[in-house]
């Protein structure tokens, strides 16, 4: 394997992130990593590699410790899986070949992997006895299916849900509440984001701290954004009342998937239930667009009204 700069690459990047499986596939791809590599990881020296059957996206650091490391380029959440490419086995045993040649970590931290999925027995089988094994806390994501249209995907939701979307559709109606969809180019992402913001500062996010109204999540969209535009992945909703926003749903696809990134609105206007009619109004579109699966996210309560499946990785940490 050869030592390669990801950005440089990302093209390419993204096409055998399409076709890697048992991976979060979005949260591999180069807009997510490298926009979470700018603004949510401290700071790390490339290891990232080319090998004959794909990519192991890395990152090289020393802990406070004193200890060298590796990770993948995103552990802020640790959904970015560091093997990138469609021959698992091949891959994995590049890898360890590596990570074995090279004396400059100690502990090594493999993330995005399917418990008993194709990399992590690959790994078993190629792994040297000698360095040992620990499992991380397995991370939740939401997913429901959108099969059947909107109808459909109601359909699979339960009774109040859906009683409740439509009081909530009607008062939004006569409160004078519209929906606009933005696809946005890459030049017009600041705009976008601009608005996007105006909505957020006015959140029950905002004001408790929790949104993307500052600090390094602010950063991290600010950075997604732009790449989410250029390769056509933008996915984004206002709703809108008076000329003025009053809510935004914004997410990206990749591959038949929609991944939600954000949403919020109003709290003025909490009343109308907004995040939920932005929800449907996404969903609509992304139906109408033959979009097949809505990826929620990380585990939240309310996920699991919306979804009926659940994708579950977890960490593998090696240490020599």
């Amino acid at each position: 394997m050869e030592p390669i700069d990801l950005a440089a690459t990302a093209d390419d990047f993204d096409r055998e992130v399409a076709s890697t499986p048992a991976i979060d596939r979005f949260c591999s791809t180069s807009a997510w990593v490298l926009a979470a590599a700018s603004s949510l990881m401290p700071p790390r020296a490339p290891f990232s590699f080319r090998g004959q059957h794909g990519y192991f996206a890395a990152m090289r650091g020393v802990h406070p410790a004193g200890f060298p490391y590796i990770e993948p380029v995103e552990l802020a959440w640790g959904l970015a899986s560091p093997f990138v490419g469609r021959d698992v086995d091949g891959l994995v045993e590049e890898t360890v070949a590596v990570l074995a040649a090279r004396r400059e970590w100690q502990l090594a931290i493999l993330s995005g992997l399917t418990g008993a999925g194709p990399h992590r027995r690959a790994l078993e089988r190629a792994l040297p006895a000698r360095w040992e094994r620990r499992r991380g806390t397995p991370t939740v994501r939401h997913v429901a299916s959108l099969d059947g249209g909107l109808d459909g995907f109601l359909g699979r939701r339960a009774r109040e849900l859906r009683k409740s979307i439509r009081k909530n559709t009607r008062a939004a109606a006569g409160a004078g509440i519209t929906f606009e969809e933005v696809r946005a180019t890459p030049a017009e992402a600041t705009k976008l984001y601009a608005r996007v913001q105006s909505v957020e500062a006015r959140s029950w996010k905002a004001r408790e701290g929790v949104g993307i109204s500052s600090g390094p999540m602010r950063a991290f969209y600010a950075a997604m954004l732009p790449r989410l535009c250029l390769f056509g992945q933008q996915r984004t909703i206002f709703a809108c009342r008076d000329g003025r926003d009053v809510g935004y749903i914004l997410g990206a696809v990749f591959e038949g998937e929609y991944r939600g990134l954000q949403f919020s609105y109003d709290d003025e206007l909490s009343e109308f239930g907004i995040g939920g009619l932005l929800q449907v109004q996404q969903v609509a579109s992304l139906c109408a667009e033959g979009v097949g699966r809505y990826d929620l996210g990380t585990e939240m309560d309310y996920k699991r009204r919306w979804a009926e499946e659940v994708m579950e990785t977890e960490m593998l940490v090696l240490v020599r």
